[in-house]
């Protein structure tokens, strides 16, 4: 399940990638034919480093750090990076590509970024903040679930949901963690989601799944279970707030 999803990420940013390529290369047909060498293609390696940075941008810089709360970090790494990929441009247009007005070219550059992480941040709104609910027929007759099966070290294993306090993401694992005992298994978190009973557990961040039962207290932005607290992500603050006070 999780090389599916690796290879579906893949394909997303290959297929996003080639449709910004074919947009630029329709304008540009006629002008390519006068370009010689290096010159008739860097515009397209420019194209490249660029969906790279707003791949790197999105999901390391603001998945990891903003989204996560940790907005100084986040600001401390972008600006430094931002601040050096125009100057660097800027010394590339004049020094290589003759160029006297490179103000156009660096504002290309911010606009992609800020298109970029808006069509990310509404893709992540729509699939994470209003999750599909899985739907069943009416004749249908659904069993409570009283357990979270998954696999622990190669035998599958089952874990009474009234024990779990909360999960935390592991990237290819998820560290489920009780009173008596925490456990390490083979499931992404979005897995671990799915499998999981509404209302009792709410994700609230990338990285949580919190037991509302478990909550001793709460504040703005902090969710505190046995008195460890974690930050509500602020992509899901909005839904997190309409779940603990309904």
């Amino acid at each position: 399940m999780q090389i599916s999803s690796t290879y579906s990420v893949l394909l997303r940013n290959a297929l996003g990638l080639l449709a910004l390529l074919i947009a630029y290369y329709i304008p540009d047909r006629s002008s390519l034919a006068q370009r010689h060498g290096f010159d008739a293609f860097s515009p397209y390696l420019f194209l490249v480093l660029m969906y790279g940075w707003i791949v790197f941008h999105n999901t390391f810089l603001f998945s990891r750090l903003y989204l996560q709360g940790k907005t100084k970090t986040y600001l401390l790494w972008t600006f430094p990076l931002v601040a050096f990929s125009s100057i660097n441009m800027h010394l590339v247009l004049v020094y290589h590509f003759r160029q006297t007005n490179t103000l156009p070219h660096l504002l290309s550059f911010w606009v992609f970024t800020l298109a970029g992480l808006g069509v990310y941040v509404l893709f992540r709104y729509v699939h994470l903040i209003q999750p599909s609910k899985p739907t069943s027929s009416p004749t249908e007759e659904t069993k409570p679930i009283t357990f979270l099966n998954c696999t622990i070290d190669g035998i599958e294993r089952q874990i009474p949901l009234q024990q779990i306090q909360y999960i935390e993401s592991l990237e290819n694992y998820v560290k489920i963690v009780t009173a008596q005992k925490t456990y390490i298994a083979r499931l992404s978190l979005k897995e671990a989601e799915a499998k999981l009973p509404r209302p009792a557990f709410l994700r609230i961040s990338r990285s949580h799944i919190i037991h509302k039962s478990f909550i001793s207290s709460t504040t703005t932005d902090t969710v505190f279970i046995q008195q460890h607290p974690f930050k509500i992500g602020k992509v899901f603050k909005r839904y997190v707030d309409e779940y603990l006070n309904s």
